[in-house]
């Protein structure tokens, strides 16, 4: 069975009065539904651990991504056989750690430091070494590439919509 791959966005506010700058959450999402209207969806992303040390964890859940006011869109990546579903998250959580193991996007195009962007960006890193993700795009210009998608459907200039969820194409 075929499943979808894609990053769903998140619009951050910032706020003012504690100096922080608005950003772009970024999830991990997989269905095997024939587009992403069919929610929910499969949701893998990392989260700040609910305890003061702040500290992040896997996050592996389903998820009508509409239900929140923060959803912006989803990149659609890949579409693949050689996962299911529960392979697809089984294997992120055996190889991905949601600690801070020191990678880095090669090249000067990535976030800093350990993000929700930069795990994930790890993990397509791997995917496309294992030849499941091919993409005509540079690879280091992938999380410049995905934030200019993010601000298009922010902007309400691209992608479109299946159902009510607004995709646009990576490629």
């Amino acid at each position: 069975m075929t499943i979808h791959i894609g990053i769903a966005l998140y619009f951050i506010k910032g706020n003012m009065y504690f100096g922080t700058p608005s950003y772009f959450h970024w999830a991990l999402v997989a269905t095997d539904a024939s587009s992403w209207e069919s929610q929910p969806v499969y949701t893998i992303e990392l989260k700040r651990n609910s305890s003061i040390t702040s500290e992040f964890v896997q996050s592996f859940t389903s998820s009508y991504l509409t239900r929140s006011d923060a959803f912006v869109g989803v990149v659609h990546l890949f579409s693949t056989i050689d996962y299911t579903i529960d392979s697809f998250q089984s294997m992120i959580h055996s190889n991905f750690p949601a600690q801070d193991s020191g990678w880095r996007l090669p090249g000067r195009f990535g976030p800093q430091g350990w993000t929700c962007a930069t795990w994930i960006l790890q993990i397509l890193g791997a995917l496309r070494t294992r030849g499941t993700w091919t993409t005509q795009q540079n690879f280091e210009h992938t999380y410049t590439r995905v934030l200019n998608l993010a601000h298009a459907m922010r902007s309400g200039g691209q992608g479109q919509y299946q159902g009510a969820v607004r995709v646009i194409r990576f490629e």
